[in-house]
């Protein structure tokens, strides 16, 4: 039987220290962490009036062949906090890739994203996922899961990777389950649930870690119409009692009448609703135009 009696003195000594080594790195990652202008801790206004997302003069270009492709092309946004966003146009207008860049995952060749005025694209790509992992909350169109675990463990997952404890993190998770109705499937595994189920779980999981930003990328596209306003409505709850800053894509322009700032993107290009490249007058001009091109 090993006590610390039979340790010798050399061995205890060196893991003592060791152990003093790692608590303090640790102290000083915390510390480090802490400090940090988007990680740390610092209070964040969700009402207030400066834009916590801001893009200016983005560029992306792609090399297919012999031909350089641009689906992004000098586009320029202001996000406020609070706002519902509604980005949409025809497909391959280049949606998709502007929002991966404005979640830090593409980086741009010309231009900047700063989120609550930082420089996002001032730190690599490991801390930027670290970003993305404390105060981003994303939801795509087809929900990803670990399928070996229960729903209620994929929920409380990012609190994990986030350093919460087990205890914890399962509890806020439980909470988040039974405020989108999922509570009673919480030992479910993913694939027992129907998509509509599914989309909801990946909703409560996108806010488990309190984000400043919840990217919805086609959120509703393969759902049923009861399905859509369940999801939907979820995500007004967030926007309009947490206050959370929602940014959502989409082809359904029902949803335009729940969207405080709307941007259409079409070849590449953005424009809201008081750009004056606008090629529209008003929002029924837009409708009409997306419409057509979808019959």
């Amino acid at each position: 039987m090993i006590t610390d009696k039979n340790i010798p003195n050399k061995v205890r000594i060196r893991v003592e220290k060791k152990s003093n080594n790692d608590a303090i790195n640790k102290g000083l990652e915390k510390s480090k962490i802490d400090s940090h202008p988007i990680l740390g801790n610092s209070p964040i206004n969700h009402f207030s009036e400066k834009p916590i997302l801001e893009a200016v003069g983005l560029s992306k270009i792609y090399k297919v062949g012999k031909q350089l492709v641009s689906p992004v092309k000098d586009i320029s946004l202001q996000i406020g906090y609070g706002d519902f966003v509604i980005i949409f146009g025809p497909s391959g207008a280049g949606k998709s890739t502007l929002v991966n860049i404005l979640m830090g995952i593409e980086s741009p060749d010309v231009g900047e994203v700063f989120l609550k005025d930082e420089s996002l694209y001032k730190y690599g790509s490991e801390e930027r996922a670290k970003i993305r992992l404390k105060r981003f909350g994303i939801v795509t169109q087809i929900p990803y899961f670990l399928d070996q675990l229960s729903i209620l463990d994929n929920v409380a997952l990012p609190l994990l990777l986030d350093g919460e404890s087990k205890k914890n993190a399962t509890i806020k998770a439980r909470k988040l389950l039974k405020s989108v109705k999922m509570g009673k499937f919480e030992k479910f595994k993913p694939r027992e649930l129907s998509g509509g189920q599914q989309q909801k779980v990946a909703i409560a999981r996108a806010i488990v870690n309190d984000p400043w930003l919840i990217f919805a990328d086609e959120p509703t596209l393969n759902l049923d119409a009861e399905s859509v306003d369940e999801v939907i409505n979820i995500l007004l709850d967030a926007n309009k009692n947490s206050g959370r800053t929602i940014i959502m894509v989409t082809h359904n322009l029902e949803f335009l009448k729940y969207s405080k700032k709307w941007f259409f993107v079409k070849d590449g290009r953005l424009w809201d609703a008081e750009d004056s490249k606008n090629p529209f007058h008003n929002i029924k001009e837009v409708v009409g135009y997306v419409k057509e091109g979808l019959e």
